[in-house]
Order: structure tokens, then sequence, then C-alpha cells
């Protein structure tokens, strides 16, 4: 799991859908597996969050990979939903991100992101 959540938080960096879906659709492969692995077990996690099996607290105040990933990824759930037809693909996880602190977080998050890419872009064109 620690070599999974390395890829998605830290190595995966798709600038489209259609990156992201190559990973997604590339069956047997390492890096296919540990997406698969960290975005089922945190809409896994969201699930439980949503049905009070876990107390919304305190999964927010010692959770931030979640937010994360949904910041990073969340603009491709739609697309992937249709390609796959599967309506209910990280639908926990959109919930849970559609939370009123959740939306805060993740538009901080999306903001950290956004300086990233500039300032990634910035050095590929020095």
């Amino acid at each position: 799991m620690r070599n999974a959540r390395r890829f998605m938080v830290s190595e995966f960096w798709p600038k489209n859908y259609e990156e992201f879906k190559g990973v997604l659709t590339d069956y047997g492969t390492e890096h296919n597996e540990w997406m698969r692995q960290v975005l089922t077990y945190w809409d896994m996690a969201a699930a439980m969050v949503l049905r009070g099996a876990v107390d919304e607290d305190l999964f927010f105040e010692t959770n931030n990979e979640p937010y994360f990933l949904f910041a990073k990824f969340g603009a491709f759930i739609p697309a992937a939903r249709e390609d796959f037809v599967n309506p209910d693909f990280l639908g926990n996880l959109e919930k849970l991100a559609a939370r009123p602190r959740a939306r805060q977080r993740i538009n901080g998050l999306r903001e950290r992101l956004a300086r990233r890419t500039q300032a990634a872009a910035a050095k590929s064109v020095r």
C-alpha cells in the first residue's frame, strides 16, 4: 500500500483525462493495480464515514489524502464513469468531497495543485 500511495500522491501527475485513463485501463500492470488499490480504499473509507461507522469530524481531522486525491483526480471521475459504464465509480468519495468542510479543503488543495503545475511549467520553459 505504501508504494501505491506514493505513486498516486507523489509520482502520478496526469496532464489530462487520457493519461489518467491510460493507467486506469492498463490492466495487469503495477500502476493500474496501485491506482485501483488507492482509489477503492478511499472510496470504501468514505462509505464508512457516510454510513456513520466512522465519525466524520474524526475522519476529516486525521486524513488529508482522500481530499488531496479528489482535488487531483476529481475532474476525471465523470468521464471515467461514462467510459466504463459505471455510474457508481468513486461515488462515496465524491459524496464525501461534496460536504462543506471537504469542499473548502479541496478548493485549497486545488489552488496548491495549480501553483505546482504553474511552477513546473515555468521550470520546463527555462
